[in-house]
């Protein structure tokens, strides 16, 4: 008579996390392979990304493994084992969810400072055309009228020398003299 077929029976978690306790990486290996993919599934459903998800599972049991001399054999591994999966996959979210607001915020800060500088960039070509007005004003009344015929009129040099009955050098040397104090009423502006 034959004897009875042998089965090969697989070992228990409580035998594997004494196994474990005791540096066993074969035992560590069937214990990984035993929870991956429900593990897995599990923290797809907080992640809903499968990379991260198979991540937060190589973190789950290097936990584990870091963790193999204070496991208590007594207590159930796979408990423990999706309490920090879950733990993780919170954390993880929370990260995420932190970086996004912090991402906003700086979206909305940028947002801010384009507005500043274009309202300083207004404020700046105002204050400019104001100083700019003044200076106009501040120039000789003959050089002054010249300038603003030529430059806000569009008046050519010799229509100006026309309507003023001057000659067109006067009408050029007056512009050029306009211009040269503007230049150097302006220069540490420009």
């Amino acid at each position: 008579m034959g004897s009875a077929p042998k089965f090969n029976s697989l070992p228990t978690d409580k035998v594997l996390v004494e196994q474990i306790k005791n540096h066993d990486e074969e035992a560590f290996e069937k214990l990984f392979r035993r929870y991956y993919s429900g593990l897995h599934r599990f923290l797809w459903g907080y992640v809903a990304n499968n990379q991260i998800a198979e991540d937060l599972v190589q973190e789950v049991f290097v936990r584990v493994w870091e963790n193999r001399e204070e496991l208590n054999p007594a207590e159930k591994i796979k408990t423990y084992i999706y309490k920090v999966g879950r733990n993780l996959a919170i954390d993880h979210s929370r990260h995420k969810k932190v970086v996004r607001e912090w991402e906003e915020e700086k979206k909305a800060l940028r947002n801010v400072f384009v507005l500043e500088k274009k309202i300083d960039d207004r404020l700046h070509k105002k204050l400019m055309l104001k100083k700019v007005k003044q200076a106009i004003e501040g120039l000789p009344e003959k050089r002054r009228v010249i300038f603003i015929l030529s430059r806000y009129e569009g008046m050519t040099y010799k229509e100006i020398a026309e309507k003023l009955d001057i000659s067109v050098h006067t009408v050029d040397t007056q512009i050029y003299r306009a211009l040269k104090t503007l230049r150097d009423k302006f220069s540490a502006f420009l």
